[in-house]
């Protein structure tokens, strides 16, 4: 999956970061997820507590251009925020033990080896392109089906921890674009999203539960399933 989301993202993506109000909106959202992860913490058992801290720290959805194209935003704002967000999540994850760190070391390599085929061969095949996005497709709905799994967990307790996230997140996002002129539909899906699948992956990696990541998948499909539907009725 990262070096599909790799592949879609120049070296050029970079540079917008060097903008206070994109790094800010890159940044806040983790502060706000790490306060709740902090606070609704203590409530949940030991499993549940790693898949929310993995949902808290986890980057923004790897599919965030496609996102912000559905829900009106700028694919190009939207990837830039996400090569952030996945820098802020392996800065975080390498604090949180060796099997964390190994597994954030690991997704480190075809990240940058996509990004840096992409950036020499910026018109690389679009059939080449597709077949790489489709395995990271793939890879995606295993880890999906990993999460599903766990549904039995799923309770009123954690079901709230992950919608205090959620909206924690989400919520900082809107209101940093608000303040910084960035246009809202970009900023959910660059910064105020979290990625489900890397999420249940790094949770797994650490013996926790997926309860918290499969919630979390839940009501980011539902919101921006929403999102979509007002754009195109917006649209007509």
């Amino acid at each position: 999956m990262l070096f599909a989301a790799g592949l879609r993202t120049p070296l050029l993506a970079f540079l917008a970061l060097r903008r206070i109000r994109n790094l800010a909106l890159v940044l806040l959202p983790y502060g706000a997820g790490l306060a709740v992860a902090s606070f609704a913490g203590p409530s949940l058992g030991d499993a549940d507590r790693i898949g929310l801290l993995s949902v808290a720290t986890a980057p923004a959805l790897l599919a965030a251009p496609a996102l912000a194209g559905a829900v009106g935003g700028r694919m190009d704002r939207a990837g830039a925020l996400l090569v952030g967000s996945i820098g802020a999540w392996l800065v975080l994850t390498l604090g949180r033990g060796a099997e964390a760190a190994g597994a954030a070391q690991s997704a480190t390599l075809p990240l940058i080896l996509g990004v840096a085929v992409t950036s020499v061969v910026p018109m690389l095949p679009e059939l080449v392109r597709t077949v790489v996005q489709r395995v990271g497709d793939v890879a995606f709905l295993v880890l999906a089906a990993v999460a599903a799994s766990d549904a039995g967990g799923l309770n009123a307790t954690n079901g709230i921890a992950a919608l205090a996230l959620f909206a924690a997140i989400a919520g900082t996002a809107l209101l940093v674009a608000r303040l910084g002129g960035v246009d809202l539909a970009s900023a959910f899906a660059g910064a105020g999203s979290r990625d489900p699948a890397v999420a249940t992956a790094i949770a797994v990696a650490l013996g926790g539960a997926t309860a918290i990541p499969l919630y979390s998948g839940i009501l980011l499909l539902g919101a921006s399933a929403v999102l979509a539907l007002l754009n195109r009725r917006k649209a007509r």
